[in-house]
């Protein structure tokens, strides 16, 4: 993978920065490793200028490598820090992108600094786990999910979520499905769905047995587990 040549997940994720960008797009690139992302993005003039955040030295600097050899130090600022602490409001950034972490992670990149963005900026994140809690906090702050896709790339499934701050508008209202499979992958229904939650179901039932094998105690754990369980089934039965 390099600037020129995307991964998968991060050609997809590519293409929404491209589908959403109406506007002149200002960039933030979250957790940036190399820099892969907002490089390929100036370089096919989808976007006008990005930071790149890292808050690691070795990916820091690998980004700094890879921003000098593709010449775009004009376009691409590269930073160190943790979040969202190397934005500052006269960036003006109108999007944020934050992939390959967990949900929770991400949540909480967003918590302590999501306000550092323009006015009805928009977020294209790809969380590895813990995506319903990731779309319960969105829902709570104002987001609005305007699109969504399921990516599969070396046997992994990857959920892609595209959120736009509308906090003048109604919050957006998801039930406890659409929260869980996502409301656009859960009407899309695409076989990368299908693969990511037959794979979940199998997973779900494993440590459900885990559980059950240790314990003769009913909890809390094991009765939320084993709803999410019947939810999956009942959705690819259908």
């Amino acid at each position: 993978m390099n600037s020129n040549t995307l991964s998968k997940r991060l050609d997809r994720v590519a293409q929404f920065v491209e589908k959403h960008g109406d506007n002149p797009i200002r960039l933030a690139d979250i957790g940036s490793d190399h820099a892969y992302l907002p490089c390929n993005l100036v370089l096919n003039d989808a976007i006008e200028y990005a930071i790149a955040g890292e808050v690691v030295q070795g990916p820091y600097q690998s980004a700094q490598k890879e921003v000098r050899l593709q010449g775009l130090n004009d376009s691409i600022d590269v930073r160190f820090g943790d979040g969202f602490d190397v934005v500052n409001l006269n960036d003006l950034i109108n999007l944020a992108t934050i992939c390959g972490m967990g949900g929770i992670l991400i949540r909480n990149i967003l918590e302590a600094g999501v306000n550092k963005l323009v006015s009805g900026h928009t977020l294209i994140l790809q969380p590895n786990v813990a995506e319903p809690q990731l779309r319960s906090w969105l829902i709570e702050n104002h987001y609005h999910i305007i699109d969504e896709d399921i990516i599969q790339e070396h046997k992994h499934n990857y959920e892609i979520i595209v959120a736009r701050h509308l906090p003048d508008e109604e919050k957006q209202v998801l039930n406890d499905e659409e929260l869980l499979f996502g409301p656009i992958n859960y009407q899309k229904q695409s076989k990368e769905f299908f693969s990511k939650w037959k794979s979940e179901l199998e997973s779900t039932e494993y440590i459900i047995n885990s559980i059950k094998l240790a314990t003769n105690d009913k909890n809390d754990k094991l009765e939320e587990l084993e709803q999410k369980y019947q939810r999956i089934k009942e959705v690819l039965e259908k």
